[in-house]
């Protein structure tokens, strides 16, 4: 078992409940929801489906936590 598992699209979207459109709004600093503190991350691995590494998806919850 991978310590840190690759994550698809729709990992992301089940995850969160959120649509593809909304995924990329969270991306872009300019449309993510004003309480987030940092984007979302862009995909880490490349190719298609978009990939990304479980860890970098935590951390970025962890980011996005008010103190």
């Amino acid at each position: 078992m991978h310590k840190n598992p690759i994550i698809f699209t729709k990992d992301i979207l089940d995850r969160y409940q959120i649509s593809e459109k909304t995924l990329w709004k969270w991306r872009d600093k300019d449309k993510m929801p004003r309480a987030f503190l940092v984007p979302f991350p862009a995909p880490t691995i490349p190719g298609v489906p978009n990939r990304w590494r479980q860890s970098d998806v935590m951390e970025w919850e962890e980011n996005n936590r008010k103190v």
